[in-house]
């Protein structure tokens, strides 16, 4: 398991992550982020369950913590957008 503090490309926003390898799968977890402004909290809308794990499509999640690194950052962006303007990808 590893924790990575994660800063938006604005600089106004930090995340939390922390990558839990599960066999061939490395599970990424958002322990931290910025409020949903309002939005819908929906794991449909926004990828993110109670539990702090990001979802994926089946086949799609991340194998090693290089690769889930680079989909937390851009998850984190997502959500900053999302946030911003309430469209969801």
């Amino acid at each position: 398991m590893a924790s990575e503090t994660y800063r938006s490309k604005n600089g106004q926003h930090y995340f939390k992550f922390r990558f839990v390898q599960n066999g061939s799968i490395c599970n990424i977890y958002c322990d931290k982020h910025p409020g949903f402004n309002g939005k819908n909290t929906n794991p449909e809308k926004t990828h993110l369950f109670r539990s702090g794990k990001i979802c994926f499509y089946a086949g799609k999640e991340p194998a090693n913590i290089q690769k889930a690194r680079k989909l937390a950052g851009q998850w984190a962006e997502y959500m900053l957008e999302y946030r911003r303007t309430g469209i969801t990808q």
